[in-house]
Formats: C-alpha cells, sequence, structure tokens
C-alpha cells in the first residue's frame, strides 16, 4: 500500500478543483486520511463562487487547469489567473500539460506546479512546506486539556468522520481550540486545548450530545503548561481491519505525533482499555 508522510504537524481545509470526479473523492479520502479536510468541485466556476463568498475557509488549492476539457467555461490561463485574483492562498496547479500553462502566465511565483498523476506522493511534501496559516491568539490564560475516549456508533461511516474534522476543524478555528483525533477499533479517542471555559463549552454542549458516538468517558482534564498541537484545529490519525476503511492505514501511529502524544499521556491502564498501542 502507499505511504505518505506524516511529518507536518499542521492540518488543512484544502480546496480541490479538478474535473474528474474519481480524482476528487480519490484526493478528498487520502488527504483526510492524512489529517487535512478538503473540499472538491469538479467545475471551477462553482469553486470560485464559493472562494468568492467564504474566502477564510480554506488554507491552499489544488487544482488542475482543464486544458484538456474543452467543454469548461473556464480553463488554463483564465483559471489560474481567476483563483491568483481572488485568493492568496497557496496554489498547486497538478497538470499533465505543466509547460504549456507556464508558456502562457506571466507570473508564475505565487504557483506551484507537479505532473500528473505520477507526483501524487509530493503533493503532500508541498503541504508540509506551507506555513500554516492558523495564528492561535497568544495564550494569555493557562491552556485547558481534555481528553476523553468513547465507541462510535453502529452506523459511523467513513464520511461521518470527514464531516466530524471539516465541522471541529471550522469550529475550533473560531474559537482558539486546537486538538488531535484517533479512529481505531470503533472507538474515539481525542484531545482538545484552549481556554477553560471553551474547550469545557465544546465538550459539554456539542460533544456529549454527539449521537456518532456512545458511552463518552473522560480519561484527563485539567490545566497544561501549552499546547501540544498548537497548528492543528484537529489532527487525525485512523484505522480500522474493514476493508471500507483501507485508505484510514495510510499513516504510521507509532511515528505520527498524535500517537506519540497519546502513548506518552496516558496510563497503562487506560491504554490497556483501547487494545494495542
Amino acid at each position: 500500500m502507499m505511504s505518505f508522510s506524516t511529518d507536518s504537524k499542521s492540518s488543512f481545509n484544502i480546496l480541490v478543483i479538478d474535473g474528474s470526479c474519481e480524482i476528487t473523492n480519490m484526493l478528498m479520502r487520502v488527504l483526510f486520511c492524512t489529517g487535512h479536510c478538503a473540499k472538491a468541485f469538479n467545475n471551477p466556476i462553482d469553486a470560485l463562487a464559493l472562494l468568492e463568498q467564504r474566502p477564510d475557509e480554506f488554507d491552499a488549492i489544488i487544482t488542475d487547469d482543464f486544458l484538456n476539457n474543452t467543454e469548461m467555461e473556464m480553463m488554463g490561463k483564465v483559471l489560474i489567473e481567476a483563483l491568483l485574483e481572488k485568493s492568496k492562498l497557496p496554489i498547486l496547479v497538478w497538470s499533465t500539460q505543466i509547460d504549456t500553462l507556464k508558456a502562457v502566465i506571466s507570473d508564475t511565483s505565487l504557483l506551484s506546479f507537479l505532473h500528473k498523476p505520477q507526483d501524487l506522493k509530493n503533493i503532500f511534501a508541498w503541504l508540509g512546506n506551507i506555513k500554516n496559516t492558523v495564528i492561535y491568539k497568544e495564550d494569555s490564560a493557562p491552556i485547558y486539556q481534555l481528553i476523553y475516549a468513547s465507541k462510535v456508533s453502529d452506523k459511523l461511516c467513513e464520511q461521518d468522520l470527514m464531516d466530524i474534522l471539516y465541522t471541529s476543524r471550522k469550529f475550533n478555528k473560531l474559537e482558539n481550540i486546537s486538538g488531535a483525533l484517533i479512529y481505531h477499533n470503533h472507538c474515539f479517542l481525542q484531545v482538545i486545548e484552549g481556554g477553560e471555559q471553551a474547550v469545557k463549552t465544546l465538550f459539554n454542549d456539542h460533544i456529549l450530545s454527539d449521537t456518532r458516538h456512545k458511552e463518552v468517558i473522560v480519561l484527563y482534564q485539567g490545566v497544561v503548561d501549552k499546547r501540544d498541537f498548537r497548528y492543528w484545529t484537529m489532527g487525525f490519525f485512523g484505522h480500522c481491519y474493514n476493508e471500507e476503511y483501507a485508505l484510514l492505514g495510510l499513516t504510521d501511529f507509532d511515528t505520527h505525533p498524535a500517537g506519540q502524544f497519546f502513548k506518552a499521556k496516558l496510563t497503562e491502564q487506560q491504554k490497556s482499555l483501547w487494545g494495542d498501542f
């Protein structure tokens, strides 16, 4: 199975634009399984409309140039220049015709280029080099950290996990909360950190009432010296032996920052409740 680097300690919301549903679906799942979240469009006009309406929703853009798709109203130079005009985000052009596109764009200094499809793995190296746009306010008060475990509901699917990550990253960015979520053996293990009131409100008003999990157990809560996941609005590691979740095995729990954190933080008794770490 192909594996990807998880060196980055940042999670990004990424706008993906590609004419192929197969490619956008694949990128969404792989980005999700390597700690990021993506929103995909097969029509660039729709993507540009969302970017104009909600410019602060994304951290990076991955796009095809649509030069092979003559049915599109917007492609090539026109598309790339429209993206540059509407956003100052890092833009990666993943294309089969890089040289053709570069020849007609006057300034490529704000763009990165990778060859499609052979440079798929390099997309994650590119993401690892992006400066995180999540700038947490200077922590003037002590950081409150809460760790809990729960069992997932019987009907939880991969789309539910993607929805959980997308919603939590958006909410946490607004509330100055950071953290990480692990999905393993039909259980959740999550850490959230930030101001005490914000963390408690998130946990009591939202997490406890979420029907996508049950039997919630708090493993730790209290004040800590610093954030452990400062640049993760919600990092993610997932693994399941069910074939439906095969892509969740893309990350290595032993080297993943979230895995290292939980191994050090939890007691041996708490780890045993969770199975093999």
